[in-house]
């Protein structure tokens, strides 16, 4: 029987959205306040209209890309104060609705041409990785940009619930799958009545860098955001190809012990580019944007 849309997914992709629009637009973002700023010299762009300038107290970074063979990628984390990234439910990590709204589905990935993540992030319900407030909707538009950026997921096993995620039965989403040859073999049968899913396999093993450089070069991929979780992003920035961090600290305690998000041995080497604190009910909260060298 061949996939059939209107049938299995309209109205459950409709709701969907409705719901996350309606979340973003009656959510109280209190907004930032700038501490601290060191722009001078950058190569930076900045991006933002008057609802997003008003609430980050000015307009948000990033970094051009620094290889014209791939794509300018940043990664955005919220952590508690003990450091921790880890937790089945992300807000209890004290960021708050103006990390959730503004930043983390918001300015971060607003510019992008795609947003990944590893499979296990995002394992489990409905999921698409999108922007959803309407003022934030108005500036991707307004940047040229479709409504919804392409969705990659990074996976070594191919063990995705693509029968029923509806990330993976949205016909006119991009998806794209990065995995081993393994990996591949297992989705196959499922990707095979999606025509909207490629697979990006490295062969014996994943490749990262390569399935970024086929995006760039083979589906015009400019800017990516990467929203997690900590494997994939440890695995990005030893890769060398993470520019940018956008790192929320809350001022509570929390989150599973021992769970930073970067794993790696390496030592990073970042200069801030601004910091942001937060107001009212969010007094306490730190935001800060690394650039990383």
């Amino acid at each position: 029987m061949a996939y059939n849309w209107e049938m299995e997914w309209a109205d459950r992709f409709e709701s969907f959205v409705g719901k996350k629009i309606a979340a973003a637009a009656a959510a109280d973002i209190p907004g930032y306040i700038t501490v601290e700023s060191d722009t001078e010299g950058r190569t930076l762009s900045a991006i933002g209209n008057s609802w997003t300038t008003e609430r980050f107290d000015g307009r948000f970074y990033e970094s051009w890309p620094t290889d014209p063979a791939l794509p300018a990628v940043n990664t955005v984390f919220v952590q508690s104060a003990d450091g921790n990234t880890g937790s089945d439910t992300p807000m209890e990590l004290g960021g708050g609705l103006t990390d959730k709204h503004l930043i983390y589905e918001g300015l971060s990935s607003v510019h992008a041409d795609a947003i990944i993540s590893g499979s296990t992030t995002i394992a489990g319900g409905d999921t698409v990785m999108a922007i959803w407030h309407p003022k934030l909707i108005s500036l991707r538009i307004a940047l040229g940009l479709p409504r919804y950026p392409a969705q990659v997921v990074a996976t070594r096993t191919g063990d995705l619930d693509i029968e029923s995620s509806l990330l993976y039965n949205v016909p006119y989403l991009r998806v794209f799958i990065i995995t081993n040859d393994d990996g591949a073999e297992a989705v196959r049968p499922h990707t095979s009545t999606r025509p909207w899913i490629q697979v990006l396999s490295g062969g014996a093993s994943s490749d990262l860098v390569g399935a970024l450089r086929t995006l760039r070069a083979d589906h015009g991929v400019t800017r990516v955001s990467s929203i997690g979780g900590r494997t994939l992003t440890t695995q990005l920035i030893d890769a060398g190809v993470v520019q940018d961090i956008y790192l929320t600290t809350s001022p509570i305690p929390g989150g599973e012990p021992n769970t930073p998000f970067y794993t790696g041995e390496s030592k990073l080497n970042t200069r801030l580019v601004v910091k942001k604190a937060g107001q009212g009910d969010e007094a306490g909260v730190a935001f800060e944007h690394f650039v990383l060298s």
